[in-house]
């Protein structure tokens, strides 16, 4: 064998001598943003989410609450039957009341929004009230309620339903309806962060009321413009 030949096989052997003690390089997995904005799987991203006390349970804060305006009383605001987390319009629902009587049981005789009374005729805070009369000669239940609020400015309006469990009309008598958070009998909750608190434009509030088997009534009034509502005038 030819001295050239033993230096080249020599040379050869070598180099893959080398080549297998120095190993394969593994890139370094990269933390950076992948070109979509998501993250790699070898990132590590941490979202802020909002947290503090979330008194209905809703998975809202009631920090946030306010912020939406919806009621951190409440997990379902505008009575819809949706979490306020998913619903896409937590402070308006459609109207469920469907009745085919047109037999009216009761009347709306008042409607008030402001300078509002108590039971012995005292003055109260502001909220939503109606003094309603049974008309007939049966006794009235299952009420329920669906009132909006507009903003007559923007035009903005809130939708919400109830349900009145334990309010009910005798034969002729009459009784006040009250829509605030005192937690008095006939007195049902009311979001401490719609429109009728934190609006100061003029208001348009249009109820429907409703008791199964009797004809829906209606009232509407108008809210004055003023400075953001506190409860009382």
């Amino acid at each position: 064998m030819s001295q050239k030949l033993i230096i080249l096989f020599i040379s050869v052997f070598l180099s893959s001598l080398l080549l297998a003690g120095c190993g394969s390089a593994t890139p370094a997995q990269s933390s950076q943003p992948a070109a979509n904005g998501q993250p790699t799987a070898a990132a590590s991203s941490s979202q802020p989410t909002a947290s503090g006390p979330d008194a209905d349970g809703d998975g809202i804060p009631d920090s946030a609450e306010k912020l939406l305006g919806t009621d951190p009383n409440n997990a379902d605001t505008d009575g819809d039957g949706q979490n306020d987390l998913v619903d896409k319009n937590p402070t308006f629902a459609d109207n469920p009341i469907t009745e085919t009587s047109t037999q009216a049981g009761f009347k709306i005789n008042s409607i008030l929004v402001e300078n509002n009374v108590d039971a012995t005729g005292g003055g109260a805070p502001d909220h939503l009230e109606l003094q309603v009369t049974n008309t007939g000669a049966t006794d009235l239940t299952n009420f329920d309620v669906y009132y909006t609020i507009t903003d007559l400015t923007t035009k903005g309006t809130q939708a919400t339903y109830r349900t009145l469990p334990g309010f009910s009309l005798k034969a002729g008598e009459t009784k006040a309806l009250h829509f605030d958070n005192t937690g008095a009998p006939d007195h049902f909750s009311i979001n401490p962060n719609s429109f009728y608190y934190t609006d100061p434009n003029q208001l348009q509030v249009d109820v429907m009321l409703h008791a199964a088997g009797f004809a829906p009534q209606t009232a509407s009034i108008k809210k004055d413009a003023s400075d953001a509502e506190t409860g009382t005038d």
